[in-house]
């Protein structure tokens, strides 16, 4: 069992750390942290197969228990706890557009807004202090923020609410939808008669329609997601959450 001040320990140490509990097993519960950008990058860019990686990740992020050999552990502890840590991690496919999406949508509340101004006004408080202020606190700090910006700096800035910015949004899709119009194209005769007489290859198309300002979506040579067969666990776990 995990002593409470090994919990107290671990929360001192990393920003995140959570559990997760595997029936059927001894040790039954793991407790890890997050895996960090750079350091995903350090384990992919090692070219392991599946297993080995892994078993890194989870030597790397695990906290308890300590030293544990994953690799003589039983099948599938690997794969459970691997795939629990790139999720808490935000590195499963499309979870970083989701969350960049749902941070976007933070930004169109004024409470968040306040914390970049002041933050922007006064660099020497972090974001994340900013935001444990008192509503008080904050809005004195808003208020002097407002008046640094504007007549010290210079800057133009207005409070926009989540409809507004919609609103903004779906304008600037529309002009940017009317811009990209195709022009009107113009054959001589010649081509029209040759072009009666023959299919046009496609690089000759998709050269046609560059020239006529079309965007053409190319096919992708290029693998953006690492390590896909992470999807594949249908292992069932129960996270437990973060700590509080």
């Amino acid at each position: 069992m995990v002593e409470e001040n090994s919990i107290l320990k671990f929360k001192q140490s990393y920003e995140e750390v959570y559990q997760i509990q595997i029936k059927d097993q001894e040790p039954s519960t793991f407790i890890f942290r997050p895996i960090g950008r750079e350091e995903y990058k350090q384990v992919v860019v090692l070219d392991l197969d599946l297993g080995d990686y892994q078993e890194i990740i989870c030597s790397q992020c695990v906290l308890y228990p300590e030293n544990y050999d994953f690799s003589k552990g039983r099948a599938g502890i690997a794969e459970v706890v691997a795939h629990s840590i790139l999720d808490v991690s935000g590195l499963l496919p499309q979870q970083a557009d989701e969350m960049l999406e749902q941070f976007r949508a933070e930004m169109m509340q004024m409470d968040y807004q306040a914390d970049c101004m002041i933050h922007e006004a006064f660099p020497e408080y972090s974001l994340e202090e900013i935001s444990s202020w008192t509503l008080k606190k904050t809005m004195y700090y808003l208020s002097r923020a407002e008046w640094i910006l504007r007549t010290l700096k210079g800057s133009h800035f207005t409070y926009l609410s989540e409809e507004e910015n919609q609103t903004n949004q779906v304008s600037q899709i529309n002009q940017n939808s009317n811009e990209t119009k195709l022009a009107p194209m113009t054959h001589n005769n010649s081509f029209e008669q040759q072009s009666d007489k023959a299919a046009q290859s496609e690089e000759e198309v998709l050269a046609m329609l560059a020239g006529a300002g079309a965007k053409v979506a190319q096919p992708s040579s290029t693998m953006d997601e690492v390590k896909p067969e992470l999807n594949w666990f249908s292992y069932m776990d129960e996270l437990k959450g973060e700590f509080e």
